[in-house]
């Protein structure tokens, strides 16, 4: 996995979310961060797991689309989340809603559909699992510290990760410039 890459998938997981929210809420509940980072894994291992075994079937340029859906859902959550949005930390931080959560968040798509590269081996895409594993870990721990550290006003924090969002869905574009130029 190249650098760029990583960088676009661990700025796609740390990007506040209904997971991450969950998480977060979890830290400040005194969930143990354990339990709540394996909850996390489980569900986007039986996501990501999903999408995998879809790209088989799933033709190039449908990935190309749904590349593009992609990188337009995170420009709008982006610019959503820089305007006017709120972090939801609900109170129901528990790591069943955490699984749950994290095997529905688009973010395992994006990650399995968009960012891995398309004409990868199927025996590669083993590396890209353990990656999307260790990158929700990483990334689930941040927002697991932000529960327990972050008081006061949250905004900056949504600025900033919905600028990274915004900047993210270019990013994301980035292999289809070819295409339009053509």
């Amino acid at each position: 996995m190249d650098n760029l890459l990583f960088l676009v998938a661990f700025v796609l997981f740390v990007a506040p979310g209904p997971t991450n929210a969950l998480l977060m809420a979890g830290a400040v509940k005194q969930e143990k961060a354990v339990k709540l980072l394996a909850a996390q894994a489980c569900g986007y291992g039986i996501a990501s797991a999903c999408w995998f075994s879809l790209r088989p079937v799933v033709s190039p340029d449908a990935i190309q689309v749904l590349r593009l859906i992609a990188a337009a859902w995170l420009v709008c959550l982006g610019l959503r989340l820089t305007a006017s949005g709120r972090m939801n930390v609900s109170r129901n931080g528990d790591a069943i809603s955490v699984a749950v959560t994290s095997a529905l968040n688009p973010k395992a798509f994006i990650y399995c559909l968009a960012i891995v590269p398309i004409d990868i081996e199927p025996r590669a895409l083993g590396i890209f699992w353990i990656t999307l594993l260790v990158m929700t870990a990483a990334t689930g721990s941040v927002w697991l510290l932000l529960g327990r550290r972050f008081s006061g006003s949250k905004r900056m924090a949504e600025r900033v990760a919905g600028a990274a969002l915004v900047a993210f869905a270019l990013l994301l574009l980035r292999p289809l410039i070819p295409l339009v130029a053509i």
